[in-house]
């Protein structure tokens, strides 16, 4: 079952042949990005938000990347 977060993260990312995030940051640990599972986009607004579903082997997250903003959320989390 996932849980909803919707918090504001800190991501270390490649930008490079598209975006690829490696490890975020959220409530003062580190999750390591093992696997991207899944990538899509979406508009809200004029902005294009990436999501992108991954895991650090141990729970899944979904994570979006507004490219207006140039924000990360921790949108949620299934363990």
């Amino acid at each position: 079952m996932a849980t909803e977060i919707r918090e504001f993260i800190k991501v270390v990312a490649v930008f490079e042949e598209g975006i690829r995030p490696v490890k975020f940051k959220w409530k003062g640990r580190v999750y390591p990005i093992k696997e991207i599972t899944c990538r899509w986009a979406s508009k809200e607004g004029s902005a294009t938000i990436m999501h992108f579903s991954v895991t650090d082997g141990a729970a899944l997250f979904e994570i979006t990347y507004n490219q207006a903003s140039l924000r990360w959320t921790l949108e949620e989390v299934e363990v």
